[in-house]
């Protein structure tokens, strides 16, 4: 059964060529605007990255990192709908 999505009035969902899926086979275009932010995202994400490789490894250190790429690949999945 497909599943329809509805759009709410986000105009972004309405661009030529991209299809509404729940699945995204191919991603809009970025302004240049939404894609210094991905960039910043992705720097700031790095830089938390670098600071948690200063504490010794163990499965907290692990849960950690997991957590910090899952939000990251969130909110770019946010920024990029």
């Amino acid at each position: 059964m497909t599943q329809q999505i509805i759009n709410s009035g986000d105009e972004r969902a309405a661009e030529p060529g991209v299809d509404v899926s729940r699945f995204r086979p191919r991603y809009r275009a970025l302004s240049a605007e939404e894609m210094l932010l991905h960039d910043k995202i992705k720097t700031k994400a790095t830089e938390l990255e670098d600071l948690f490789n200063q504490v010794n490894t163990g499965r907290y250190h692990s849960l950690a990192i997991t957590s910090l790429e899952e939000s990251v690949m969130w909110i770019v999945k946010e920024l990029t709908s």
